[in-house]
């Protein structure tokens, strides 16, 4: 048996599993760049789907890209998806640059898996199912602020704790996976989200899908490195000033948008005419 014969039928026995705790997601009972976030993004990027990728994608999911918008994060310790495990961050190199000889780098893997998907015309149906369930999450979490990972003698690592919006201890990465993103939105889902927040024009979204994976990673790279400036181990969000939230909330803000339309573009330019 090959080895995507002994997956796509699990991925129908946890179908009902999946859509129980995207609803959580949305209703920010879940929250991690895996949860409320990846909602957020998967619902902004199905917006932006052209007629030909949503027919495609409709048709080797029987879903829409929200529904496993945290798939791969809920299968990622599970035989035979262990491997894809540490695709999640971007790795730097010991120059401090995006390593895209490192397979584990999220860049790395997008970039490999959209290459193969230019012949997906030539994959078996279950081939491209797996696909793009890896591209749903990885194109999303190479944008997380706090999914970047340099060599621990050049770089600060997040293994450290703050307080945060309600006085109570957080990692530094969970808070940035999940409180950043949804703190004064209890409100909010993810299609509420995307209504307020993905409101590019054309002439933009163009400009910000530009280029690849790797630039990708680059360019988010400012934003990941001031997350470290803005909550320092030990920092008490409670004390912020509102120009901390803000800018807090811009960083976030813009690595999903920005993470939302790329989404779209990579499934729009797999199943292009």
């Amino acid at each position: 048996m090959r080895f995507y014969d002994k997956l796509i039928p699990e991925m129908r026995k946890i179908f009902i599993a999946t859509l129980a705790v995207v609803a959580l997601c949305v209703s920010n009972k879940a929250m991690a760049w895996g949860g409320f976030a990846h909602s957020a993004i998967t619902e902004i990027a199905e917006r932006n789907l052209t007629p030909e990728a949503r027919e495609k994608i409709h048709h080797y999911l029987n879903h829409s890209l929200p529904f496993y918008a945290i798939w791969m994060d809920q299968y990622r310790y599970t035989d035979p998806y262990r491997p894809s495990g540490k695709w999640h961050s971007n790795w730097m190199n010991e120059s401090g640059a995006v390593d895209m000889t490192n397979e584990y780098c999220a860049a790395y893997q997008t970039t490999r898996i959209w290459k193969e998907m230019k012949n997906y015309k030539k994959m078996s149906d279950k081939e491209v199912r797996l696909n793009l369930l890896y591209l749903i999450h990885l194109v999303a979490d190479m944008h997380c602020p706090c999914h970047n990972v340099w060599p621990k003698k050049s770089h600060p690592q997040y293994r450290y704790h703050l307080t945060n919006n309600k006085g109570q201890k957080q990692s530094f990465h969970s808070y940035w996976d999940n409180a950043a993103i949804t703190y004064g939105r209890k409100k909010w889902t993810a299609s509420y989200y995307a209504d307020k927040m993905a409101k590019l024009s054309d002439k933009e979204i163009k400009k910000i899908c530009k280029g690849t994976p790797y630039k990708w990673a680059v360019t988010s790279l400012p934003n990941a490195e001031r997350t470290f400036e803005l909550t320092p181990k030990g920092s008490n969000i409670q004390k912020y000033s509102k120009k901390q939230r803000e800018e807090m909330r811009r960083i976030v803000d813009e690595e999903a948008v920005k993470a939302g339309y790329r989404l779209a573009y990579v499934m729009n330019q797999i199943f292009k005419k």
